[in-house]
């Protein structure tokens, strides 16, 4: 199995279970407005976590069996530019491809703690 990691808010999640799928691109923004959801490997989410969302609290991540995501996905480089690829999900992600889903925690530091689960995702 190939682990791609989505970032989330819980009350996201929980909304996407209800409906099926899930249609928010990142933490801010949707599916509609960005035409994908950014996910990432699991070796780069704890360095995204950290850099893009370290001022928010609440976040899940949601590890997704890549063979079970039924529209396209594409690795891509960065729109910022930085190195290296990242799985997109050109259109809406069916719920039953999220196979566990993890809180992300802080260290006394504030800073996000890389869960046991995406280590052994690698």
């Amino acid at each position: 199995m190939k682990t791609i990691v989505a970032i989330t808010r819980q009350d996201v999640w929980q909304q996407a279970l209800k409906a099926g799928q899930y249609t928010q691109s990142t933490v801010d923004s949707t599916l509609a407005e960005v035409g994908f959801i950014h996910c990432s490997f699991p070796d780069q989410t704890l360095e995204i976590a950290n850099r893009r969302f370290i001022n928010r609290d609440g976040l899940v991540l949601l590890l997704i069996d890549e063979d079970k995501v039924k529209p396209p996905i594409k690795h891509e480089g960065a729109l910022s530019g930085r190195a290296g690829t990242f799985p997109h999900i050109y259109g809406p992600l069916n719920v039953d491809a999220v196979y566990a889903t993890i809180l992300l925690e802080k260290d006394k530091e504030g800073m996000f703690v890389e869960p046991d689960k995406i280590k052994e995702s690698r």
